[in-house]
């Protein structure tokens, strides 16, 4: 995330410019970040399952996969909560960005 704050620092200080505050910085990183969670968490759930399913029947010859819901939800659970903890300091430091020093690189 922080890579992605340097990344935008032009950005960041337009946004700056027009008028938006730290708050409006801070939680436009991390709404970002949860949706990167978010879709993070689905992918590994569902990646962890089709590699299981695809394994498995070569190590065991008996055993069963079961999809089991809550071990989804509790994955994209984690996964957001990592991802808006790792947030925090970039957004943060995005939001005491000073417009001008963003805006003198154009």
């Amino acid at each position: 995330m922080m890579g992605s704050v340097s990344e935008r620092t032009q950005e960041i200080g337009v946004f700056r410019a027009i008028g938006f505050r730290r708050v409006h910085i801070t939680r436009l990183i991390v709404v970002e970040a949860v949706i990167a969670g978010v879709i993070a968490g689905v992918f590994g759930y569902v990646a962890g399952m089709a590699t299981t399913y695809a394994v498995l029947p070569l190590l065991a010859r008996d055993a069963d996969v079961a999809w089991i819901p809550l071990l989804g939800v509790a994955a994209v659970a984690l996964a957001v909560i990592i991802g808006a903890l790792a947030s925090l300091y970039p957004a943060l430091h995005a939001g005491k960005l000073d417009p001008t020093e963003a805006l003198r690189a154009l």
